[in-house]
């Protein structure tokens, strides 16, 4: 295998910024007899320094699809005092793929199968915030070693051997068409985070016992068919119907009062949900991005869901039971670092029962 200083100098040509997608940097070389399945920029919003992403291998084991990656910082960024907490890297989608609250890159990855519309995300633990995975604390560049590439890996949900080819998810980058394949890579080492190029992690596949609700780590993207002029996305999630109305069609910025454009999105949401033959109870979140204080959002937010559903109840079937709910900015859909990602992160979510 090629030492690490190979690995790490195919990012030195590289001076793009960060991107959303993997496919929109220009590719890297692959390192002979270190496989390199796809390669994306990944960044730390703490110290700014970059590091290479690099997919080295998506492997099926008994319950279990064990994803190898590493990361190291780019060549002038190996400098300072400072060590390189890798589980630090990739803030920004910790809730858009992860089912169990993680806020480390560590736990925030999957495996995506676009075709098929269904996600493989880490196995979760009863520990909060915890995923079968490399421990954060291991996922680092000691502030001596700021060359090191580290490789790291984690538990995702079971990929199906008809799915043979996906997109992963790792923090805030994707690395696009990685191919599934059977059994760990070899040869192992004992050290929990080895320097690429000096042998793979031991994986303990019997840890797969330790996941709790496997099932709720495999779950349908969301497909979304969008009335543009009324502002209704119609969406799935676990298993689950939705509605999405686009707050900024709702409130005015900072408001929890609804204009007048928001009578017809609640008329057309409301005819959906009648339509749908909804019985039981319907949950109505408010979400926020990310600007101004968590306490703000999550208090807006919740006032934003109370005059939905305020407005909502006597247009739909009585028997029909409505609960508020603010969730404040903690589930974001999109990157806060841009408008765009922003306006989507803007939103009012209807769940109906299953």
């Amino acid at each position: 295998m090629k030492t690490l200083a190979t690995v790490l100098a195919t990012a030195a040509a590289l001076t793009c910024a960060v991107p959303a997608v993997a496919a929109t940097a220009p590719p890297l070389p692959s390192v002979p007899d270190v496989p390199v399945l796809g390669q994306a920029w990944i960044g730390n919003v703490t110290d700014q320094r970059l590091a290479v992403l690099s997919v080295h291998g998506l492997r099926r084991v008994e319950g279990a699809t064990v994803l190898y990656y590493s990361l190291g910082l780019r060549s002038e960024d190996q400098t300072g005092d400072e060590a390189a907490f890798f589980s630090a890297y990739g803030n920004g989608n910790n809730f858009v793929l992860t089912q169990n609250g993680s806020t480390g890159l560590e736990c925030t990855a999957a495996a995506i199968d676009v075709a098929g519309s269904v996600a493989y995300s880490a196995l979760k633990t009863d520990e909060v915030g915890r995923c079968i995975s490399t421990k954060n604390l291991d996922l680092e560049a000691p502030r001596d070693q700021l060359g090191r590439a580290t490789v790291g890996w984690v538990l995702l949900a079971p990929v199906p051997q008809t799915v043979t080819t996906v997109d992963v998810l790792v923090g805030s980058s994707l690395v696009q068409g990685v191919p599934v394949e059977d059994g760990l890579l070899e040869p192992t080492v004992t050290e929990s985070a080895p320097a690429v190029g000096t042998g793979w992690p031991t994986v303990d596949t019997s840890r797969v016992s330790e996941a709790v609700d496997p099932d709720g780590a495999v779950f349908d993207l969301r497909s979304q068919v969008q009335d543009v002029k009324k502002k209704v996305t119609q969406a799935k999630r676990d298993g689950r119907d939705e509605l999405e109305l686009d707050a900024s069609v709702l409130f005015d910025t900072d408001k929890a009062t609804l204009t007048r454009a928001a009578s017809g999105v609640i008329a057309e949401a409301a005819k959906q949900i009648t339509a749908a033959g909804s019985t039981g109870t319907i949950t109505v979140v408010g979400h926020t991005d990310s600007n101004a204080g968590d306490a703000y959002n999550l208090d807006l937010s919740k006032r934003r869901a109370a005059a939905v559903a305020k407005a909502l109840a006597p247009r739909i079937p009585k028997g029909i039971r409505i609960t508020p709910v603010g969730k404040g900015e903690t589930e974001p859909i999109a990157d806060n670092g841009s408008a765009e990602g922003r306006a989507l992160n803007r939103r009012v979510t209807i769940t109906l029962p299953k």
